[in-house]
């Protein structure tokens, strides 16, 4: 099938258009909906770049990990759960698996929902499933949108709490059509806590946190986190102290930004595969892990000391960035994600999350550069792994 992409002169005007600013301030726009209760406040455009590209524009992509450094791998999954389960064969049943659902079943094995929703459905069509009969389509249209501001078209599941986990599933966009609002969402807690997804929010250390895994206007991918240590945007310094260089006069906190420089744009209309590990700290130390791969590939990884780059706001960007306020890029530092071992990854959301007025902006820059877009926002899921090690794409 043809793959279809957005280019990137397409999405640099739809990204101008839709904040006006920085990267930093990007990220602040795209919280103006229930799930992440309030709106975020006008951005000084002052404070933000001098004339210079955003971030990936002239910067390197980040060097390929250190071997024996704990990060990622892209030489291969020697080791990995699909190596040891060719074809998910028997991965339900293996001891590092949290959780697995292929869809052949049908529902049952999402603590939410139990059936078919306005949104969500299981379909059966072997010509169209990543593997055997069956996959789950996700579907919101503009009709949808026009009728609700704000959907959710999510699952949700809470496996065992840990501190070190995979998750893998595979994806398709088989439509030329505007991301999410939001994405993927990935939760950590203590037992009884279950307040991920709230905007403008610092969650308690004791408590947990969260990040999506977000498909941008580029068709590229970030990290976007809530942590108890998370920066604010008010501030050059990620601090929120008026009158601090670049003070944007009100206090916010939205998530922050983890943005792989130099990433290729996702196919359109084929299945892919896309695997997010995450690790949580050591109380007391900063050593809290994320990484990503898209079909076995590493594209993100941030841990201790790497990568280098520089914190500006709420966005740290890999390899420096070219805004005035930069400073001098420096290693990662790594997470500190939580105060106490109570709070461990227990929860995974497929969530496609919309927004009327961000669809319809992103869709009419799309339109106006002659692309044909659809009128369905829809994503295709299949072969979902939960896992406490390495998983690798099914084979």
């Amino acid at each position: 099938m043809l793959d279809l992409v957005i280019r990137p002169s397409l999405v640099l005007a739809t990204l101008v258009s839709l904040v006006g600013c920085g990267d930093d301030d990007a990220a602040a726009s795209r919280d103006a909906a229930p799930r992440r209760d309030g709106a975020p406040p006008a951005i000084d455009a002052s404070a933000g770049p001098d004339g210079a590209a955003p971030d990936g524009a002239t910067t390197p992509p980040p060097p390929p990990p250190e071997d024996g450094g704990g990060g990622v791998d892209s030489g291969g999954v020697t080791g990995s759960l699909s190596e040891r389960h060719p074809g998910d064969e028997g991965i339900a049943s293996d001891p590092a698996v949290l959780f697995h659902d292929d869809f052949e079943g049908g529902w049952g094995r999402w603590d939410a929902p139990d059936g078919d929703t306005a949104h969500l459905t299981i379909e059966s069509d072997a010509a169209t499933a990543h593997a055997g009969m069956r996959y789950l389509r996700s579907t919101v249209t503009t009709a949808d949108l026009e009728a609700d501001m704000y959907i959710s078209s999510q699952t949700r599941v809470e496996h065992a709490r840990v501190d070190s986990v995979w998750w893998r599933f595979h994806v398709r966009f088989p439509e030329l059509a505007p991301n999410p609002h939001h994405w993927v969402r990935f939760a950590a807690g203590r037992d009884g806590w279950d307040s991920s997804g709230l905007a403008n929010t610092v969650p308690s250390g004791d408590d947990g946190f969260w990040f999506d895994f977000d498909a941008d206007v580029e068709d590229a991918f970030d990290f976007y986190v809530y942590w108890y240590r998370m920066r604010s945007g008010r501030c050059n310094d990620g601090s929120a102290t008026p009158g601090c260089e670049g003070d944007q006069g009100t206090t916010y906190y939205y998530g922050n930004v983890f943005r792989p420089p130099a990433q290729t744009p996702f196919p359109r209309d084929r299945w892919f595969c896309v695997e997010v590990h995450a690790r949580a700290n050591d109380v007391g130390a900063q050593n809290g892990e994320l990484a990503f791969w898209i079909d076995d590939v590493a594209v993100g990884d941030y841990r201790p000391g790497h990568p280098v780059g520089t914190w500006l706001r709420a966005q740290f960007h890999t390899g420096g960035c070219d805004f005035s306020a930069c400073t001098a890029p420096v290693p990662f530092e790594g997470f500190d994600f939580r105060s106490s071992a109570e709070v461990g990854f227990k929860a995974f959301y497929l969530d496609a999350y919309y927004e009327r007025d961000s669809n319809a902006e992103r869709r009419r820059e799309m339109e106006e550069r002659g692309l044909v877009v659809s009128d369905a926002n829809t994503i295709l899921y299949d072969d979902v792994v939960i896992a406490t090690e390495r998983v690798g794409c099914r084979r």
